[in-house]
């Protein structure tokens, strides 16, 4: 990974404001209400952070599924399901030159599509282990959702993106 490029710090103060708008616009649309939101279980981890096998070149992002179990000693005291949202430094940062959004405006957009993707497998409005043929069709309700979303916070940039730029993904 130490070819690849990683965001620096003014970066990832980015990512964390835009996680922050990213989850309060996905909660707010399915009407979670904010104690519940906090123990969702997701996390987002960017490219320095990443195993190996949660890097990709196919996407921008990708959220990957993880069974977890906290336990003080024999007595579990909470197992379920972990999604990590694994941004790709390396492929946002190149995508930034073929788009006019400012980082800010394509990492809301991108962790407000991975954290769809949360809300309907957490909520078991899809399963993670979907069969490949039904993967794009998933994909295309994820990203309506996520355009609806934004259309409705509305954020002029992202519209204006969506409406001249986003004829394929990146």
């Amino acid at each position: 990974m130490n070819q690849l490029s990683c965001f620096n710090s003014s970066q990832l103060r980015t990512v964390r404001q835009a996680r922050a708008r990213a989850a309060t616009l996905v909660s707010g649309y399915y009407c979670v209400a904010p104690r519940e939101w906090q123990q969702m279980p997701y996390e987002v981890k960017t490219l320095r952070a990443l195993d190996h096998s949660e890097v990709t070149d196919a996407a921008l992002a990708q959220t990957v599924c993880y069974n977890f179990k906290r336990a003080a000693g024999s007595l579990v005291i909470q197992e379920g399901d972990l999604y990590r949202i694994c941004l790709q430094d390396h492929r946002i940062l190149d995508a930034m030159h073929h788009t006019p959004l400012k980082l800010g405006s394509l990492l809301t957009y991108v962790l407000t599509h991975e954290l769809v993707h949360v809300v309907r497998f957490g909520q078991q409005l899809q399963r993670i282990d979907l069969p490949l043929e039904l993967r794009d069709d998933e994909e295309r309700k994820v990203e309506q959702t996520t355009r609806t979303i934004l259309a409705r916070a509305g954020d002029a940039n992202l519209c204006q993106f969506f409406t001249n730029c986003l004829a394929s993904p990146f």
